[in-house]
């Protein structure tokens, strides 16, 4: 059977790079599956869950926020800014993080901008919190 494999890299470094059997990630406008024998593709990411299953089937998920996807043969490379495992984000931590976004006041459009990217994030963060 082919098999992909992800590459995910963060600016620090890559986190991993192994086979996994399908691949689903948010993209900016919505969001993209990727099984064996994809068309290539390159693609800007949006905020929220990197879905894995792994050849045996096991499912794993991360919160990324954004970054750009690209499908090139059996090789999909993810570079966004941040992943974190979902089972490792505090459900406490994610709720202030949202409480301090709602807080915000902007008065130019750049700072509106800025704002609302913070709720997003925050709010798409607390979806996937897995544990107080």
């Amino acid at each position: 059977m082919a098999e992909l494999r992800l590459v995910l890299v963060t600016p620090e470094k890559t986190l991993f790079d192994r086979p996994v059997a399908s691949i689903k990630v948010p993209l900016f406008d919505g969001s993209a599956g990727f099984y064996p024998g994809r068309a290539p593709l390159v693609g800007r990411m949006g905020i929220g869950e990197l879905r894995l299953v792994g050849p045996s089937g096991e499912a794993e998920s991360y919160f990324v926020d954004g970054g750009f996807v690209q499908v090139k043969g059996p090789i999909v490379s993810v570079l966004t800014n941040a992943a974190v495992p979902c089972v490792d984000i505090s459900r406490k931590a994610a709720a202030s993080k949202l409480a301090e976004a709602q807080a915000e006041r902007a008065s130019t459009d750049e700072e509106y901008r800025g704002v609302a990217r913070r709720l997003e994030k925050a709010r798409r963060m607390l979806a996937l919190a897995g544990k107080d």
